[in-house]
């Protein structure tokens, strides 16, 4: 007993333990990640006017970023099977800090087009590393809050980025992406600071065909594909129509900073809710509040409206299943017990495909017939989707054995059990899980 009093060491337990240290470091990681994402949008009219591009070619530059993390996801879910998550994160960082820099003295579109898909790739092996890794360290009753966090963190990263993008205009964008490139080297010396998690914790040993074939996870993949088609497609459409409607840059900016601001409060709670009352609650009310908002886009014929509308889609509902999806894909991996490295690769597959195809699938029919269209055909996708989801967990629900209880259920049994063999605290056992129930 003595040894076991005198063994916490008073550094450690004024300050944060490691696995929290390590969920503030991921944090910062995917932030800063978010912000060299989100950092080109404003630069973009700045190439227009220093090499005379076209439209089509500003259009092939943005389009870079997110193709770039398709083999980037895939590079990342190999480096992670095979070296470990936290080499996998380095890897990202140090292609980001060579990539940035010779981005910011680019000369010509093609060079600025394969610098913005080298960080794509960079981007895959960031998230493929980071992710994986906050998963693995995460407790498996907080592990809805603590991601969501960290998707907050990314969240707030898309805040920056545009501001980040407009000093880089005022100031040179050598200069700027230059010493973001300084930061990200210091991001990977942090980095090499924290432990690899245990090799058990990241889970091994079925191939991945197995997990790619499983239905939850096919599931999990499909939401979260949704989700970014969604958010390319009004990321292209909202813009252009609030413009129509008279709104400045200044007010589309801001409008769209709202949306993200909202986003940045309710995706911890949405965390806490997975954790306690299970993922069908806010999955449900996710999907089905998007597509009734999806719907009703179109409808305003004024700005004020309009904005309105889209910070409340943007920033509310349309967030809330992106972490039920992460937690159903989590839950396959350790079902399954394969590596949760190709977790966040498939993930991130999901997300770049989803992202690659929505804007220009949503413009292209926008185009040919109207905003309604596109809108109402993402609403009719998420409410079939509903109606899946709502059907099978109905199917499960009903012929599911005792062991695919809810885990707070199947804890409270277990402490039940034992609370029968102890005779002496049997009561006040009784007593405590009665008041739980």
């Amino acid at each position: 007993m003595t040894a076991l009093q005198t063994q916490p060491r008073p550094p450690v337990a004024r300050g944060l333990d490691p696995d929290r240290r390590t969920v503030v470091l991921i944090r910062v990681l995917l932030g800063f990640e978010s912000v060299l994402y989100s950092v080109i949008t404003p630069v973009l009219p700045h190439y227009v006017h220093a090499f005379g591009a076209s439209k089509p070619a500003i259009g092939v530059l943005a389009a870079s970023y997110p193709a770039g993390m398709i083999p980037g996801s895939l590079l990342g879910g190999w480096i992670a099977t095979r070296a470990g998550v936290r080499r996998t994160t380095v890897v990202g960082l140090l292609l980001f800090t060579a990539s940035i820099v010779a981005f910011g003295f680019g000369s010509n579109m093609r060079v600025l087009d394969e610098l913005r898909f080298v960080q794509g790739v960079a981007c895959g092996c960031v998230w493929g590393g980071g992710l994986a890794w906050v998963i693995a360290i995460s407790p498996r009753d907080r592990r809805g809050e603590m991601i969501g966090s960290v998707l907050a963190s990314a969240i707030f990263g898309t805040l920056i980025g545009p501001l980040l993008g407009t000093l880089a205009v005022a100031a040179g964008t050598g200069v700027v992406f230059a010493c973001v490139g300084g930061v990200s080297l210091a991001l990977t010396a942090w980095t090499l600071q924290h432990p690899e998690p245990p090799r058990a914790a990241l889970g091994a040993g079925t191939p991945l065909r197995v997990l790619a074939r499983d239905p939850r996870m096919v599931l999990g993949c499909w939401l979260i594909l949704l989700e970014a088609c969604t958010i390319g497609a009004t990321g292209t459409l909202l813009p252009l129509r609030l413009a129509r409607f008279g709104a400045s840059g200044v007010a589309i900016g801001v409008t769209f900073l709202l949306a993200s601001l909202l986003a940045l409060f309710v995706n911890p709670a949405v965390g806490r809710v997975v954790d306690r009352r299970g993922i069908l609650l806010p999955l449900s009310l996710g999907l089905g509040a998007t597509a009734i908002l999806l719907v009703l886009l179109p409808v305003p014929q004024s700005q004020l409206p309009l904005a309105a509308l889209t910070v409340l889609t943007l920033g509310g509902p349309l967030t809330a299943y992106g972490l039920p999806a992460i937690s159903i894909m989590t839950d396959a991996i350790e079902r399954i017990g394969a590596a949760l490295a190709f977790g966040s690769m498939l993930f991130n597959l999901a997300w770049a495909i989803g992202e690659t195809i929505g804007a220009p699938a949503a413009a292209s029919v926008s185009r040919a017939t109207s905003d309604a269209v596109p809108l109402a055909a993402l609403a009719v996708l998420m409410l079939a989707t509903l109606v899946a989801v709502r059907f099978r967990f109905a199917i499960s629900s009903s012929s599911a054995p005792s062991s695919s209880r809810p885990e707070v259920d199947r804890r409270a049994s277990r402490r039940e059990s034992r609370s029968r063999s102890r005779p002496g605290r049997a009561g006040r056992a009784a007593r405590r899980l009665g008041v739980r129930r």
